[in-house]
């Protein structure tokens, strides 16, 4: 906004953006220990924070110049969708979607389309979610729109002042949270995402004032807070890079919100999940998330209805979980993007309900032309109950420290076994789930490094992973808070599997120690029983077994494809014992006639390789 000018430039889009990223980065920890719905997994100011920086460097560099309003809004809510992360990174997401859809062809927004925009962004957030609840992000976003219009209505259409009015609607609407749902009332804490959606407008504000020379100090809190740290800025600022310097007016709204959440007691993991509770209904065991890509062309005549594969998906996934929000939507070329977000005790249910909206797409246009294959991207899965100990975070004074950051290492797990992915979430690892073997896509892997929220990351990646993807990834990382990535030999994964638990019987720094030691002396065989039929592909597979056992072993774990008979496998069982070992039977998830064999004991020598019948 040139000064005088009473309209939203790009200038203002990209002074929002970051401002919006500092002021959540200042306030994310505090965010985080209060953070009760839909569960008390503690990340909830961390998963806005990250999202919003995704969206951020989604912008070009130099975009205030020569950009309109509404295309870098239009970046920025694309940068969300694809970065989002948690429930609440999902919502503020589609918020920002909605903001774009209203104000896309805006190379400049006046205060009456500003609340147009908010409003729209309102309904837009709310429609993401199968079960939206009050006193959340959505209701504070509903107080922000209904604020914004009577301001218009009132005659004051200025931008500032229209966002000064949806900042103190929100603000409003967070400070009675408390009374309108019961699992906060229970803890005595306001919503984390309506705080943090007033963090977010505070930041428009702040964008406005800093151009206009008129700060508005909203309902400034003088205290202490976390928003003086100069080094954390400089830190932040080379992380977004190249997008010009954050309004310095965001603190006074960084102190509001601290001051809001002054004297509430950090909460625990277990508070949302006693029997009974709202919380407890929404906690389901594991957090799914992936990005189903449909390419142009895929949805046909269909692409311009508002019914069509995210609301199929948003209904899928509300029967097998809870938390539901499904944000994106269908491009004019008939292409489509959405990200999904589920808290269900099954995940493969829930990736199964995205296969099945790619199925629909595949294939061929309206028009009978080939189209480039639809994709599932991006297939994350974390283990939610106990996953953040018990949910107290340590006190630091560092304003830059991330939530979970500490000596303890993080552990990424990369599998293209749909079987595997439950028990290696619960081992602790933050899992992708690949389509196909081969090296992971690192956009993926760097996503869930930075979700693992440690310093030290550790990463079994499944595959090879070439030495040079290996120092681009560390590089990049490095900007966001992980100092060291380690990628550990496990090449399959019956080797990602044979570290995770040898991970579960360790403690703390112990843990990679175990990973280390597992990787270092596991054996393994492997096999296909293409061809073979009955009683040879049990003789073949014994057979293997017991040349794999010349070498004493306590454990053997099998993983075997789906498509291996029963019968024999069930031979194998008795085999180790004959020798003395424990034997694990593991199923892939996936179609085939491959069997993988893992001896943990002492190094004698390397596993073999034979193809049954080939």
């Amino acid at each position: 906004m040139s000064p005088g000018a009473d309209v939203v430039d790009a200038a203002v889009v990209v002074a929002w953006g970051r401002g919006g990223v500092h002021a959540l980065a200042q306030a994310r920890t505090s965010l985080d220990r209060v953070n009760v719905f839909p569960v008390a997994d503690a990340d909830t100011g961390t998963n806005m924070y990250l999202t919003l920086l995704d969206a951020v460097r989604a912008l070009p560099a130099g975009a205030a110049a020569g950009s309109g309003a509404g295309d870098l809004l239009v970046r920025l809510a694309r940068g969300a969708l694809v970065g989002a992360r948690g429930n609440s990174g999902v919502i503020l997401s589609e918020y920002l979607r909605g903001l774009a859809l209203e104000l896309a062809e805006h190379r400049s927004v006046s205060g009456a389309a500003l609340a147009a925009g908010l409003d729209r962004a309102a309904r837009t957030a709310r429609g993401a979610v199968a079960r939206p609840a009050p006193g959340t992000i959505l209701t504070a976003a509903d107080a922000a729109a209904r604020a914004a219009a009577v301001v218009v209505t009132d005659g004051d259409a200025s931008p500032g002042a229209v966002a000064a009015a949806a900042r103190d609607g929100a603000r409003a609407a967070a400070l009675r949270s408390t009374d309108e749902l019961d699992v906060l009332a229970r803890a005595q804490v306001l919503d984390a995402g309506a705080l943090g959606l007033v963090l977010v407008l505070g930041a428009l504000v702040a964008a406005l004032d800093e151009r206009t020379g008129e700060p508005d100090r909203g309902h400034v809190d003088e205290r202490t807070d976390e928003a003086g740290d100069r080094s954390a800025d400089e830190r932040l600022d080379e992380q977004i890079g190249g997008l010009g310097t954050a309004p310095a007016a965001t603190a006074p709204v960084v102190s509001e919100v601290l001051g809001m959440m002054s004297g509430m007691t950090p909460v625990t993991g277990s508070s949302a999940a006693a029997p009974g509770t709202s919380a407890a209904h929404e906690g389901g065991e594991f957090e799914v998330m992936y990005v189903v890509d449909l390419p142009g062309g895929a949805l046909g005549d269909a692409a311009g209805l508002s019914a069509g594969p995210g609301e199929r998906l948003r209904s899928d996934l509300s029967g097998i979980g809870d938390s539901v929000v499904v944000v994106g939507g269908a491009g004019e070329d008939g292409s489509g993007l959405w990200q999904a977000h589920v808290h269900t005790d099954d995940p493969m249910a829930a990736v199964a309900a995205g296969r099945a909206v790619l199925a629909d797409a595949s294939g061929r246009d309206s028009q009978g032309h080939a189209q480039e294959p639809a994709a599932l991207r991006q297939v994350r899965v974390r283990h939610l109950t106990g996953a953040h100990g018990d949910g107290h975070l340590p006190e630091t004074g560092d304003a830059s420290a991330d939530r979970g950051r500490s000596d303890e290492a993080g552990i990424v797990a990369v599998t293209t076994a749909p079987g595997l992915v439950a028990d290696l979430a619960r081992a602790g690892a933050v899992v992708l789930l690949r389509e196909a073997p081969g090296a992971p896509d690192l956009a993926a892997l760097h996503r869930v490094a930075v979700d693992a929220r440690a310093a030290h990351v550790v990463v079994l990646a499944g595959g090879d992973l070439p030495e040079r993807d290996v120092a681009t990834l560390r590089a990049a990382l490095r900007e966001d808070g992980v100092e060291t990535l380690e990628v550990l030999p496990a090449p399959t994964d019956l080797h990602v599997t044979v570290a995770l638990a040898a991970a579960q019987l360790a403690d703390g720094p112990a843990r990679v120690d175990a990973v280390r030691s597992a990787l270092d002396t596991v054996r393994t065989s492997r096999t296909t029983t293409a061809g073979a039929h009955g009683p040879e592909v049990a003789a073949r597979l014994v057979g293997l077994l017991e040349a794999l056992l010349a070498s004493p072993a306590e454990v053997v774990t099998v993983l075997a494809d789906d498509d291996v008979p029963l019968p024999a496998l069930d031979e194998l069982a008795p085999a180790a014992a004959r020798s003395g070992a424990e034997l694990v039977l593991l199923r892939s998830g996936r179609d085939g006639g491959t069997v993988a064999l893992a001896a943990e004991g002492a190094v004698v020598h390397h596993g073999t390789d034979e193809a049954v019948g080939a």
